[in-house]
């Protein structure tokens, strides 16, 4: 499977997957040995759910937005199952959540595209696998409230790339890896929708206007005002 990189913003890319149907991506990449190229950290296999790692990230999750239980909506993109350990985390903490699995989830209820809009979507190891940025952006850009947060979990390589850049672990073509994204191509991939990226000491996160709501990731308004600001 053939890569490329753009010289701008140092994305990388394949267009090997362009024409694929959801279809072709459950037949080639999503399919029953899928598990033998990403399977579960050694030692960790069929341990409980509140022992996986997707667990622990949604309660990481929920303790940055405790307090806003009753004012958010959450949207588990590319969840996993409905709802994913994420977002079962999430509901256990009593969030309203709703899954989306766009990639391996054909014919559950977890595939049916989501309504309205969110103020928090969770795209956890997600965005590497999406080949059509558009509709990707397209559906962020619909989804997304005006003063919403994207929790974007990818790696980012760095810009400019080294060399020997496609001996990358994460530039993984079985694993469905076909969109490789540095933090200028994430920049520009949403910039023409208005969504600003910001990369944090939690992680990395796209919005359109900072929240209102409770969150520990960035200062809303009502705490300026408390620090008098």
């Amino acid at each position: 499977m053939p890569y490329w990189k753009c010289p701008n913003c140092g994305f990388i890319f394949t267009n090997y997957t362009d024409q694929w149907s959801a279809e072709d991506f459950q037949r080639q990449i999503y399919n029953a040995d899928y598990i033998k190229v990403d399977p579960p950290i050694p030692g960790r296999q069929n341990v409980p759910l509140r022992e996986t790692p997707s667990y622990h990230k949604g309660k990481l999750i929920a303790s940055m937005f405790q307090g806003s239980q009753k004012d958010i909506h959450i949207l588990d993109y590319g969840a996993g199952g409905n709802p994913g350990p994420t977002g079962f985390a999430l509901i256990e903490d009593g969030f309203n959540v709703r899954s989306y699995e766009p990639h391996r989830a054909k014919g559950t209820d977890a595939d049916q595209l989501p309504e309205g809009k969110y103020h928090l979507i969770i795209a956890v190891e997600v965005f590497e696998h999406c080949n059509d940025l558009k509709d990707l952006t397209t559906f962020m850009d619909k989804h997304l409230c005006d003063d919403g947060l994207i929790w974007i979990q990818t790696l980012l390589h760095p810009h400019p790339a080294p060399n020997d850049i496609l001996n990358s672990w994460y530039i993984a073509p079985r694993n469905g890896h076909v969109s490789i994204f540095t933090f200028a191509a994430l920049t520009a991939l949403f910039s023409p929708i208005r969504i600003n990226i910001a990369q944090t000491m939690n992680g990395i996160f796209g919005f359109k206007n900072l929240p209102k709501f409770p969150n520990k990731i960035f200062m809303t308004g009502a705490d300026q005002v408390s620090k008098g600001l």
